[in-house]
């Protein structure tokens, strides 16, 4: 009998739980009373949570006219959906077991892409922009959890992939039962996440974007792709960029319709406010 993919990560306890300063945000968040104070106590239930809440709140990707100095401020300002994104993704960083290259490039590119999905979301209002977040953030989370299961074997994909042995899908399936991004979605159905968004993290490697029947859910899919190609420009996340990347040629660009120009733009702006915020993204 075929094992599913739902047994399988049932049966992996490697798969961390949801942080639970990440849980208690979303479940306070489903309350309609909810108030700025309530969640500004429950972030400050983890220190290092809070205060990258505050960082980000005072970076030029939120551009504040003054200082946010606590997180009562900071709720206002982010308001609720942006703030769960952020808290979402500042604890994703715990779930990898080690933290050491392999690991800082991870959270780098899953910041990265995040960051860039809303970007392009925004620009183009292809998608909801902290949906696109989101699903930039979690596209990779199948990743963490391979090398936190298997860290010799994921590194063997890594490996394999730069040395050109071929591409991360087929050393994948080589090395791991399911694609890192099968995991994912599987993970995120386990955290309760929306389908929409466990979708688009399961088809956001796919090359035929245009052949994804719902239009919202083709619109994010591509929208990711998008911040993800602009990564692999610029190198977030890898060992080096990829300059000979064209992002107006890919077919998710091609889906969103963005031209060389507008695909040149965009590049510049997300490249600008990581020159400007890195520190903040990734400390």
């Amino acid at each position: 009998m075929t094992v599913s993919l739902d047994e399988i990560v049932n049966r992996i306890k490697e798969i961390p739980p949801m942080p639970l300063v990440a849980i208690k945000v979303v479940e306070a968040m489903g309350s309609k009373n909810v108030s700025a104070r309530k969640l500004s106590e429950i972030i400050a239930m983890d220190q290092a949570v809070s205060a990258r809440v505050l960082r980000m709140a005072n970076s030029s990707f939120y551009a504040p006219k003054k200082k946010i100095s606590t997180l009562d401020m900071a709720v206002v300002l982010l308001g609720e959906e942006t703030l769960k994104s952020l808290v979402l993704a500042f604890s994703l960083k715990g779930v990898s077991r080690k933290f050491g290259l392999t690991e800082k490039m991870q959270w780098e590119d899953s910041m990265g892409c995040a960051i860039g999905s809303r970007l392009t979301a925004k620009w183009f209002r292809s998608a909801d922009s902290e949906e696109a977040f989101l699903a930039g953030l979690f596209r990779h989370i199948g990743k963490v959890v391979m090398n936190n299961l298997d860290p010799v074997a994921y590194q063997r994909v890594v490996e394999g992939v730069y040395n050109g042995e071929g591409t991360a899908m087929e050393l994948e399936k080589a090395y791991f039962p399911y694609s890192h991004a099968e995991i994912g979605a599987a993970v995120l159905r386990k955290w309760n996440f929306t389908e929409n968004l466990v979708e688009a993290v399961r088809r956001h490697e796919e090359c035929h974007l245009e052949e994804i029947p719902d239009l919202e859910l083709r619109r994010l899919t591509a929208t990711v792709a998008v911040a993800d190609a602009m990564c692999q420009r610029a190198g977030i996340g890898r060992r080096a960029p990829d300059e000979t990347l064209e992002l107006a040629a890919t077919p998710a660009a091609q889906i969103l319709a963005i031209d060389e120009e507008q695909a040149e733009q965009l590049l510049g702006e997300f490249l600008s406010i990581f020159e400007r915020d890195k520190e903040t993204f990734f400390s």
